[in-house]
């Protein structure tokens, strides 16, 4: 079924490839296509090796961009059907959370594809994303009909349905499962008349703790962008300076622990080894001469470091 599932999906990639479209309806085209190809690559993985647990892939997502992917697709998907709407609100854009994208989209979607499919007519589905007290509150509320209080104590596990006709059961046992293993909950609360809200709780994502620092003065372009792209990729925070003017304007607010690499050639007769004498005088104690030039020049400065023009970081 996987394989079957992945050759009109590579075919339907490449022939939207060639297609002039508006960027929103690319952009929902590549992500559903991307979401499919999501679904057919774990019912291929657990084929492979049924009964093993299939390994999450977890990283940590803005969620408002992923949850407004999906609505985009349901808002199609049911666009022929009467007085149905699909709303969304969120209070902070920049909520984060560690999780599997793809399955959370996919939980989403058929909490979304539940309260539709049991509306008797008409009927809203209101999609929040907030925070509060350091986690992250995704809100499903639909105004249909509820759920009786007997069968609402045992939605969520394994085999219990309500509201769809030939429903397993399955979808609601999943998402709280696969919730729980982010560190969240799942919690679902309704009354009869008044409609059914699903609550998904999952723990903000810590922010990233700020990478090695260091600054850079030196008046050759190519050496900048070499170490901002080397700092890039090893999570470094890099203050970079072309002119010994700049880096003067900066320097008293510079950590005076933090590591400076200077060049010894600054253009009009300007040398590094003046400037670093100067910066160790006050105060900074983390000195290097990034140069071509060997380290028997400098040997007058012993508290002088000196390395070539490569980026401190692997």
């Amino acid at each position: 079924m996987a394989h079957d599932i992945r050759s009109p999906l590579a075919a339907l990639g490449a022939a939207a490839k060639g297609l002039s479209l508006p960027g929103d309806q690319r952009t929902l085209i590549d992500g559903a296509i991307g979401r499919m190809q999501g679904i057919a690559d774990d019912l291929l993985q657990r084929y492979r090796a049924p009964g093993v647990a299939v390994k999450a892939k977890l990283n940590t997502c803005a969620l408002a961009g992923l949850i407004d992917q999906v609505l985009a697709e349901k808002r199609l998907q049911h666009k022929d059907k009467t007085g149905i709407k699909i709303e969304f609100s969120a209070d902070a854009g920049g909520l984060k959370a560690t999780v599997d994208a793809k399955e959370l989209q996919r939980i989403i979607s058929n909490l979304i594809n539940n309260a539709i499919e049991a509306f008797p007519g008409a009927g809203t589905v209101a999609v929040s994303l907030a925070g509060a007290g350091g986690m992250i509150l995704v809100e499903i509320k639909d105004d249909g009909k509820g759920i009786p209080p007997e069968i609402l104590a045992k939605l969520g596990k394994k085999g219990e349905t309500h509201g769809k006709a030939g429903g397993t059961g399955l979808g609601l046992h999943h998402a709280r499962v696969s919730v729980e293993s982010w560190g969240g909950s799942l919690k679902i609360e309704s009354e009869p008349g008044l409609g059914t809200g699903v609550t998904i709780t999952l723990p903000i994502a810590a922010k990233p703790a700020a990478g090695p620092q260091a600054a850079l003065l030196d008046d050759d372009p190519l050496v900048h962008m070499n170490w901002r792209l080397a700092a890039k990729a090893a999570g470094a925070v890099l203050n970079s300076y072309k002119t010994p003017q700049e880096f003067a304007a900066a320097a008293e607010t510079l950590p005076r622990d933090i590591p400076l690499y200077i060049d010894s050639e600054l253009g009009n007769d300007l040398k590094g080894e003046d400037i670093a004498k100067d910066l160790h005088g006050k105060g900074f104690t983390d000195i290097t001469m990034a140069t071509g030039h060997g380290p028997d020049k400098f040997t007058h400065l012993p508290w002088l470091k000196v390395t070539g023009k490569e980026p401190p970081w692997a």
